[in-house]
């Protein structure tokens, strides 16, 4: 199983944190964004529609146009500016609409997916944009803070589900 982020949601996510550098009330280009974030202008151009539909971005015509944020950075999560890409995440079809599915109401592995799916959530939807951008940077790469040291990530590695389901309660 691959849980992945897809490419648009890499870009809407990039594009925000980049868009949230730059200072108070300023508006970019889409291809000044293109540019710096090495997105195809295109492709660009749906993420930004969705991002201004979700009322993420502000989107100005004329002379002086162009994408600023609608709201503050540390009022956006990093839920938000996947959601309003990807759609509501869900890690299986069942878990966000039960009666969608016949199993649902007699399958026991039903609340073990809910609560993996809360779990998966519940970083995105604690990490605001403005965390993202004040991220601490070394060299002008991201610092990792909590990255585990080699005995952890083998440990990390050997867990179960039901180790990782037992860790979350």
């Amino acid at each position: 199983m691959a849980l992945r982020l897809t490419n648009a949601g890499d870009y809407a996510i990039r594009s925000m944190i980049f868009i949230a550098s730059l200072p108070e009330d300023a508006v970019v280009l889409r291809s000044e964004i293109c540019e710096t974030q090495k997105i195809p202008s295109s492709f660009m151009a749906k993420i930004l529609r969705s991002l201004v539909r979700a009322q993420l971005l502000r989107s100005t015509r004329g002379v002086n146009g162009g994408f600023s944020l609608a709201r503050p950075a540390a009022e956006m999560t990093l839920l938000d500016i996947l959601e309003a890409i990807e759609g509501p995440l869900g890690l299986t079809d069942c878990v966000p609409n039960p009666e969608e599915c016949e199993h649902s109401m007699n399958c026991p592995a039903n609340a073990v997916w809910a609560r993996v799916q809360n779990s998966i959530k519940e970083i995105p939807r604690g990490s605001t944009l403005e965390d993202l951008v004040n991220m601490p940077r070394k060299n002008a790469r991201v610092v990792f803070i909590d990255e585990p040291n080699e005995g952890e990530a083998e440990q990390a590695a050997e867990m179960t589900l039901l180790d990782i389901l037992e860790a979350i309660e």
